[in-house]
């Protein structure tokens, strides 16, 4: 019975675990191979995804793990659900694919459960557990051509500029 109750906790466990998916889709998949290999034609498109489970919407129980190089595919009670970190690994991907990101897209979802998932029975304690999840989804082309270093410092002081004048106290 005790070896019963262990494999039922395990298996509930994994199945309300969180995921961490890469997904990319090339232009030979997209139907865009005829296209003209200049810079504007994409050349994947990348879906980055983690959900993840949250007591009382505050307390990680288990998420996709989405640190790089990770043997375990989950993550228990660490929040591995944030658009930080799912950022840094689509951009990571575009860098060492030697691509620019276009069209970057984010899509972020969280639901309070109200039943066990696969029943009609309630849980008796609102928002005790919660899910989360985020997207990011991004169009990879190539990699433009580098600029001369001149006109890279006058956009890289523009850009100074523009955030001292949006919040002053932070760049100070």
């Amino acid at each position: 019975m005790k070896l019963f109750a262990k494999t039922l906790l395990v298996a509930g466990g994994v199945m309300l675990s969180g995921c961490f998916s890469m997904e990319v889709a090339t232009t030979r998949s997209l139907k865009q191979s005829a296209l003209s290999p200049d810079d504007a034609t994409p050349r994947e498109h990348v879906v980055v995804s983690n959900y993840g489970w949250f007591l009382f919407n505050w307390i990680p129980l288990a998420c996709g793990n989405a640190t790089p190089g990770a043997s375990f595919p989950w993550k228990f009670f660490s929040n591995q659900v944030t658009s930080e970190l799912l950022h840094d690994r689509l951009m990571s991907y575009a860098a060492a694919s030697e691509a620019d990101v276009k069209d970057l897209v984010y899509f972020r979802d969280e639901k309070v459960i109200f039943n066990f998932p696969g029943t009609n029975f309630s849980i008796p304690i609102p928002y005790l557990l919660c899910y989360q999840e985020i997207q990011f989804s991004g169009v990879l082309t190539k990699k433009s051509s580098v600029m001369k270093k001149d006109s890279d410092k006058k956009t890289l002081d523009e850009m100074n500029q523009l955030l001292d004048r949006l919040n002053p106290e932070v760049t100070k």
